[in-house]
């Protein structure tokens, strides 16, 4: 893992975020809140929608100091395994989707 250094520029910083986002298969969103304060800390989350619900779903993923959520999301998204969607598990099982019904049909064979 890289050092992360104390004071990082933003650009350094969403690279950094971008990167671990890449490794989790760009699925959802991660949001990083950084509080104003001085001492006060951050904090991390990972932000999915499950199965097309209304709702998105927020994970949270680490706390702290910039430094403890950035060491967070690295060892989430080493973990972090990507759920096929409902979309391509019908590709899979050969179905596909009727765009006017919302739902599935069979393959031609």
């Amino acid at each position: 893992m890289r050092e992360i250094a104390d004071e990082m520029s933003i650009g350094a910083l969403r690279a950094r975020l971008r990167q671990a986002h890449r490794r989790m298969g760009g699925e959802g969103r991660i949001a990083l809140t950084l509080n104003q304060e001085p001492g006060e800390g951050a904090y991390v989350t990972h932000w999915v929608k499950p199965d097309g619900s209304a709702f998105e779903d927020c994970r949270a993923v680490g706390a702290g100091s910039l430094r403890e959520c950035l060491s967070a999301l690295d060892g989430y998204a080493a973990a972090y395994r990507r759920r096929p969607t409902v979309e391509e598990i019908g590709r899979t099982l050969g179905l596909e989707r009727e765009e006017e019904a919302g739902g599935f049909r069979m393959a031609a064979e």
